[in-house]
């Protein structure tokens, strides 16, 4: 089996490093998975997302009942994490692969990404194009290095 996946690794001499190349392709890991796994279940996703939204509601009536200076970091910290869950949900949503049905991806979408005050189309467009674009210095809208010029 050939590979054209190259893993750098860090020296442990100095600053170069060294190269592996690896006994397997992306292929050969794809085709391991089960054809299943890659299609969308809309009943678990929206079992994810009423999941999300009710450990939500949970942390906010913990936190209204205890009301304790105390417990708000771990709130936060927590919360967090769930907002980053509800992020994900539309991150699914933005790629169709929430659900087969479009209107249900857009619905969700909008529903998870509205908690986080994040426009779920304006997202959605600009992070196809980021897509479209990765790797790209011009051109990807998202990720904006500064070149050693600049430094």
């Amino acid at each position: 089996m050939q590979s054209n996946t190259v893993l750098n690794q860090p020296s442990t001499q100095g600053s170069s490093s060294r190269t592996t190349e690896l006994p397997f392709t992306l292929q050969d890991v794809k085709a391991a998975i089960p054809a299943h796994c890659f299609e969308p279940s809309a009943w678990k996703s929206l079992a994810y997302f009423f999941l999300d939204l009710g450990i939500i509601a949970g942390l906010y009536a913990i936190a209204y009942s205890l009301d304790s200076w105390l417990f708000y970091p771990i709130f936060w910290l927590m919360q967090g994490t769930m907002f980053w869950a509800l992020f994900v949900v539309g991150h699914d949503c933005g790629h169709g692969s929430f659900s087969k049905k479009k209107w249900l991806n857009n619905l969700i979408g909008h529903l998870s990404h509205a908690p986080i005050l994040v426009p779920f189309h304006g997202w959605r467009i600009s992070h196809r194009t980021h897509h479209a674009n990765t790797g790209s210095l011009d051109n990807d809208e998202s990720w904006y290095p500064v070149s050693e010029s600049k430094y």
